[in-house]
């Protein structure tokens, strides 16, 4: 079924508030045959008569009441919707912004305090997701940047550096842990760097950080993640860190997006506020 036209609801406005359909015609500029086909067309569609003639004027009914006031409110949300879009347009285009969880916790929280400060009309979503997920997401158009692990980058995206983190093993206080990896879902390159580091050990797959810690303070297992991202449960002592040999410690973040992006002024000033 094809949608009312909005100016149908115009038409209806103009008769009831002049009172004739001449006196609308004028006001629309346009000739009276033209309002009564339209009232007629609007009538037809929704099977109410929506004005009636009293004393020499076109009135409302009750339907027609009903029909104008949704009408207004119609016609405002478009307004506004269009407003909004043409003031976005102007400003910064909504972001979608998928980063991993571990970019999340540390590196985020202060690109958004810079953001909200010197991009205050930037309207940003958040998604989490392992590098894999994130690097699927935005080829699907899910998302429109992406924070992930370098070596999830594709050559079809756009690409620049944002962190260097050092990767460390992540141990219960004592050392003291069973034989498992507490790792991310698969598409998680710390998962990746943990198997090339230690081999394959039997899997405790969680989706989030709070719980992978607290697994491995509970001796369930070891992880490989950023020194950055467990910091502050070392500083707890509730877990214990070891360095990897040089050739192991680095990973780089880094800035996914499409080239040709409609959020690509966007996407240009927040990576920007990353950089600084």
């Amino acid at each position: 079924m094809t949608m009312i036209d909005l100016r149908d609801f115009r038409f209806l406005e103009a008769v009831a508030e002049t009172g004739s359909v001449t006196r609308a015609a004028g006001r629309l500029g346009c000739v009276q045959s033209n309002v009564t086909t339209r009232l007629r067309k609007l009538e037809d569609r929704l099977g109410q008569k929506l004005v009636e003639r009293i004393d020499g004027r076109m009135v409302p009914t009750a339907a027609g009441a009903l029909a104008l006031d949704y009408g207004a409110r119609i016609v405002r949300l478009s307004e506004e919707a269009e407003k909004r879009l043409r003031s976005a347009a102007e400003a910064f285009p909504p972001l979608r912004l998928g980063t991993m969880e571990t970019t999340a916790a540390v590196r985020l929280p202060p690109l958004l305090k810079a953001a909200r400060a010197k991009l205050p009309d930037l309207r940003l979503s958040i998604t989490t997701g392992t590098s894999g997920e994130l690097v699927a997401a935005l080829g699907r158009g899910d998302i429109d940047l992406a924070f992930v692990a370098e070596e999830a980058a594709e050559a079809r995206f756009a690409s620049v550096p944002l962190f260097e983190e050092e990767l460390v093993e992540v141990l219960p206080i004592g050392g003291a842990a069973e034989a498992a990896a507490v790792v991310f879902r698969a598409g998680c390159c710390y998962r990746a760097r943990f198997a090339e580091a230690f081999g394959d050990l039997p899997l405790l797959e969680l989706g989030t950080l709070d719980g992978i810690m607290g697994c491995v303070a509970a001796g369930l297992g070891r992880t490989l993640l950023p020194a950055a991202a467990v910091e502050r449960w070392r500083r707890a002592g509730e877990v214990e860190t070891r360095s990897l040999p040089a050739g192991r410690r680095l990973v780089r973040t880094l800035a996914l997006f499409r080239p040709a992006s409609p959020s690509r002024r966007s996407i240009d000033a927040l990576v920007g506020l990353a950089g600084v």
